[in-house]
């Protein structure tokens, strides 16, 4: 598989990893709610776990999420706790009676939480369609098809355990910016603002304007300074100081493509699964 990943030609990654940072990083800009709802990796993948168990139980092939279960898989978490809290708050979830079980709540997936993720899903499953990892026509079905949709979030369990145990436990770059919040987001603003210049230069240096950057996704500027700060002293990026320029690294840009082209290989796993019928309730 890695030698395969090295034979794929160069602008097809490119256009891909493009496409990426140009489709997905203008979705969180002026959502300050959501970014502060799903800007933690934590988070995320809790709302994504939550969506696969409903999906699987609307297909009868699993039991209704509750806190517990999803805890037993992820971990007893007081902040997992809080966030569902936030999340029927914000109408993405509801809490219903169980009916077996007095003490225990089901957690019903609300259509806000199932089409946002769909739409993340769909942007992503394009980016293999450019890279050449998925037929034309994958995202369209994503988008058309109801019940293909449902089945693929339903088959996705396997491919948000992947990226779950990647960027908790990876010591790469897509994972270390990962950690931090909106740090996924200030990762594409970088590689936009990378590959916003075609030039063939070994070092692409930018203007990255991190003021209007931090006020449009709803963060500090110190935040988003800290993070930049830190990259830096890690190898991931360059900073001139005295022109305002930051380019990145070779390993940066390495490491992120490397994990992109797994990610968009596991979605490309996913839609034959869901295709198949074969999901990976637990």
């Amino acid at each position: 598989m890695d030698a395969w990943r090295a034979r794929l030609d160069d602008q097809a990654y490119e256009d891909a990893i493009r496409y990426c940072a140009n489709s997905i990083l203008p979705m969180h800009f002026g959502e300050k709610l959501i970014n502060k709802i799903f800007g933690r990796n934590l988070q995320s993948h809790a709302a994504g776990l939550l969506a696969v168990m409903h999906c699987e139980a609307e297909l009868g092939l699993g039991e209704r999420p509750t806190l517990t279960r999803i805890q037993a898989e992820m971990g007893r978490s007081r902040t997992l706790s809080s966030f569902f809290s936030l999340l029927r708050f914000a109408r993405f979830i509801e809490a219903v009676d169980h009916d077996g079980d007095r003490r225990t709540r089901i957690l019903l997936a609300k259509p806000p939480l199932l089409d946002g993720l769909k739409t993340w899903l769909s942007h992503h499953m394009t980016c293999a369609e450019v890279a050449g990892l998925l037929p034309t026509g994958s995202t369209h079905r994503l988008k058309s098809d109801e019940v293909f949709a449902l089945r693929y979030i339903a088959a996705a369990r396997l491919m948000l355990d992947r990226v779950r145990s990647h960027t908790t436990h990876g010591q790469d770059a897509w994972s270390w910016f990962d950690r931090f919040d909106c740090g996924d987001r200030i990762a594409l603003a970088l590689l936009r603002a990378h590959y916003e210049d075609a030039g063939e230069q070994e070092t692409r240096w930018f203007l990255l304007d991190t003021r209007q950057l931090a006020e449009r996704l709803g963060i500090s500027h110190s935040h988003l300074r800290n993070v930049v700060n830190g990259a830096e002293a890690r190898g991931f990026v360059l900073q001139d100081r005295r022109t305002h320029r930051t380019a990145l690294t070779p390993q940066m840009l390495n490491e992120i493509r490397d994990f992109h082209l797994s990610f968009w290989g596991w979605m490309a796993e996913t839609a034959d699964h869901a295709e198949s019928g074969q999901t990976f309730a637990a």
